[in-house]
């Protein structure tokens, strides 16, 4: 493990320049990580690490080597576009933030939104299926609210927010319709979820409860290939998080994992590999890393990416 970080951090530094986290927001290109190797992105994983909160990714033929495609540091939550080629992240906090893309081979990033005094705080930023638009939340006055732009830029405009309900993390249907989100009492909890459609913002309560363990909903929610289930981090009454799934039909929800021997252990920003398989980052051990297990807390975990947190699972195939 030592030698594979020594060799992750040698290969930031030839990419950075010899100034290690440092520079503008232009991407690498696609540049080595762990293995030393290039990365041709066809399937697996985007990820920031902790250290210095850049964007990387990671093709499923060989988690040991990764490219970093930012330098600026401050991301959050990439996501992939539908079609694997593009990432959309948050790049800064609060009056900084900023929702930017780049490509998944590399190459320039490029500011989508800036933050203004009416919107700002962008989180967990998510593409359409079809790519044109993205959905996120934002902080509009003293709550959060979620917001659409498209994906050059143009028409950025309030979806749902300014209410008694504060919203987050939303998550697109696979048709494209709409999006459900985590809702929840201006400054309390996100316990409930809801479907807004993206023409109307028309909201459609799809439950207020999220079982009998999660409190609230933390990280990120986000719906499954099968447009079926949603999982959702969720905080319990220990104050650690844990990985639910709700079955948008019967709305019973399934906690996923469990961990008597590391109690104080949190999993956090689950993603969907297919769906019945969800990978998500914890810090079980005291190490951040990307694991994976099924959907209906079956079988063991597996560690697929080291090093790694708020990962999302995309492919060009």
């Amino acid at each position: 493990m030592m030698r594979f970080l020594f060799v992750v951090v040698m290969s930031l530094a030839v990419l950075s320049g010899c100034e290690l986290f440092g520079g503008g927001g232009g991407g690498t290109g696609g540049g080595a990580g762990g293995g030393g190797g290039t990365v041709s992105f066809q399937k697996g994983f985007t990820f920031a690490r902790k250290d210095d909160r850049n964007v990387y990714v990671a093709n499923e033929s060989d988690y040991s080597t990764v490219a970093v495609l930012t330098q600026s540091g401050d991301v959050r939550t990439p996501s992939f576009n539908k079609q694997g080629t593009r990432i959309v992240f948050v790049r800064g906090s609060g009056m900084t933030a900023e929702i930017a893309t780049v490509a998944t081979a590399g190459g320039a990033v490029s500011t989508v939104l800036a933050s203004t005094a009416q919107a700002n705080n962008f989180k967990t930023p998510v593409f359409s299926p079809d790519g044109a638009q993205i959905a996120f939340s934002y902080t509009d006055g003293t709550s959060t609210s979620l917001g659409l732009v498209n994906a050059d830029g143009t028409n950025f405009r309030k979806l749902i927010g300014g209410s008694a309900l504060a919203y987050a993390s939303p998550a697109w249907t696979n048709d494209g319709s709409a999006v459900l989100a985590a809702a929840g009492n201006v400054g309390l909890a996100l316990t409930q979820v809801e479907r807004i459609d993206v023409t109307t913002g028309m909201p459609t309560s799809v439950t207020n409860t999220l079982g009998n363990e999660a409190q609230g909903i933390t990280g990120r929610l986000v719906v499954s290939p099968d447009g079926l289930r949603a999982a959702f981090d969720g905080q319990v009454s220990s104050g650690v998080t844990r990985l639910f799934v709700l079955d948008l039909s019967t709305k019973a929800v399934v906690k996923v994992n469990e961990y008597p021997a590391d109690p104080t252990a949190n999993d956090s920003f689950p993603c969907w590999v297919s769906a019945s398989v969800l990978a998500f980052s914890s810090d079980s051990g005291g190490n951040d890393s990307i694991y994976q297990k099924n959907a209906d807390g079956s079988g063991g975990v597996t560690l697929l990416v080291p090093k790694a947190i708020e990962p999302w699972f995309g492919s060009q195939l």
